[in-house]
């Protein structure tokens, strides 16, 4: 997915369905595959709107100008040739072998991280996730809907931690966070913590050597164990290269949940 359209889908989650900007983006994204043929003021033609307010919506979205913005336009299935995205990986997996294929490598995958949880890694993150004042989960995609998985769970047990949707806001937040701040980063790849990888060639990210906060990756990539911007790795194995990290980091903000009621529980019986 490109870095147009996941802002786009941020914004009619975020905005109210009345807002203007709702307005723009549902406008855009109904009319995606021709979007980058067209210049600004069809563009303002296509949503209704003047040609200054198609250039303020542009930059809300952190976009330089309406170039920039018209450039990451283009929807090509596996631009960037990449065999792990969603439709060539899991989609392309199920049409070429069946349903029931895919759901043994998920059962095989459960298995597997059952067997090779790291308890005292995990252990570690929720002595953090007590002791911590600031904390804020983030990811991508599939992985910040990990991100809110574990806010909503650990929700229900009275912490509360921040997320964000808008992938502006989550570099915001890490390149401004304190000592005081815990970062929990979902990044199956760990592509997270070092690049731009919905972007145009997929440019370094700098946030991360700005930080002063504490920066825990749930990862499958074992080289960023080595990675000095990361503080604690805690690693997932898999039995395949099929993509299956959206349903284990479910399973994954389960254990850590459960593993912060019951040293909360702990502390309070001494």
């Amino acid at each position: 997915m490109n870095i147009l359209l996941s802002r786009l889908l941020v914004i009619l989650n975020d905005e109210k369905s009345s807002s203007i900007y709702y307005h723009i983006a549902f406008s855009i994204l109904v009319n995606f595959e021709r979007i980058y043929m067209m210049s600004i003021i069809e563009v303002a033609e296509l949503c209704a709107v003047s040609k200054s307010m198609i250039s303020k919506f542009v930059r809300s979205m952190g976009f330089d100008d309406y170039k920039e913005f018209v450039t990451t336009a283009p929807f090509i299935e596996n631009k960037y040739r990449n065999d792990l995205n969603y439709n060539t990986n899991v989609m392309g997996f199920m049409d070429n072998n069946s349903i029931h294929k895919y759901l043994e490598i998920i059962q095989a995958d459960i298995e597997k991280f059952e067997s090779s949880l790291d308890m005292k890694r995990i252990d570690e993150l929720v002595q953090d996730l007590i002791s911590y004042k600031y904390i804020a989960a983030f990811g991508l995609l599939y992985s910040e809907t990990a991100a809110l998985d574990l806010q909503t769970k650990l929700a229900y047990n009275k912490k509360f931690i921040v997320t964000n949707l808008n992938d502006i806001k989550q570099d915001e937040y890490i390149m401004n966070a304190g000592e005081d701040t815990l970062i929990i980063i979902f990044s199956n790849s760990g592509d997270y913590i070092d690049k731009y990888s919905m972007s145009e060639g997929k440019p370094k990210k700098r946030c991360f050597f700005r930080t002063k906060a504490k920066v825990v990756l749930i990862t499958s990539n074992r080289k960023m164990e080595e990675d000095p911007r990361v503080d604690l790795c805690i690693p997932i194995y898999y039995t395949t290269n099929i993509q299956t990290h959206r349903v284990i980091f479910q399973l994954f903000t389960d254990i850590i949940t459960q593993r912060y009621r019951y040293f909360l529980r702990m502390m309070e019986t001494e």
